[in-house]
């Protein structure tokens, strides 16, 4: 029997199977906000609405249902892309917020963000965001707040673009979030071996109603 057969096997290492889920993950927390280029034209609007400490964000520790839950969805992701098959996998918040609670490689930013919901939008996820003071100043100050992050294939890549962002601390103004989204930083490197591997499998990423949603294709010259 293999691990997509049994996803209680390999219980220690549960998303070994599915590299691309977990690069997705990570992508929510710890990355540094490379804003340099609009340095000098938003730096003072920038005070208003971070901290220099991040709000504590709890994401609550899943049970063992949860586990074994989110676990079967990854497997059978994993399958659908070692078998060169079609498939369609919805993803709860719960799911995703047991990933970042037990997901090892996520285990540092685990404290950062919190995924509070999902729309046909894009994500909710509550986030203590880095960001670099500038050029000039060294350090890190914090946007403390809800994201929204819309989902989409590009390519040979999967990104995440910033669609809004609510502060806890003053209002962010349009031209920071226009500018953030514009960075394009949120997205996975099309060099790591995640998706050398498993990149061409993966045909459409999107939200659909309350879910995440991941569907795996055939490649060219495969069958259904």
């Amino acid at each position: 029997m293999s691990e997509a057969d049994n996803p209680q096997e390999g219980r220690g290492s549960p998303f070994s199977g599915c590299f691309i889920l977990s690069a997705i993950i990570i992508i929510f927390g710890g990355l540094i906000v490379l804003y340099t280029f609009m340095y000098h034209k938003l730096n003072r609007e920038i005070d208003a609405f971070t901290s220099d400490q991040p709000i504590e964000i709890r994401v609550a520790e899943p049970d063992e249902k949860a586990i074994k839950e989110v676990n079967e969805k990854l497997f059978s992701l994993k399958a659908a892309v070692t078998q060169d098959r079609a498939e369609r996998v919805a993803f709860s918040a719960e799911n995703l917020n047991a990933m970042i609670a037990s997901l090892d490689v996520a285990k540092d930013f685990r404290g950062q963000t919190e995924i509070v919901g999902i729309e046909p939008g894009g994500l909710v996820a509550k986030m203590a965001q880095p960001m670099r003071k500038g050029v000039i100043q060294k350090g890190v100050r914090y946007l403390n707040g809800t994201f929204r992050l819309q989902p989409e294939m590009r390519a040979r890549t999967i990104a995440f673009k910033v669609s809004g962002i609510d502060s806890v601390k003053g209002e962010v103004p349009q031209g920071f979030v226009d500018g953030y989204a514009g960075i394009d930083f949120l997205k996975l490197d099309p060099e790591m071996e995640a998706m050398k591997l498993y990149g061409k499998s993966i045909k459409r990423v999107y939200t659909e109603k309350d879910k995440l949603i991941v569907e795996t294709g055939v490649q060219a010259g495969g069958s259904e």
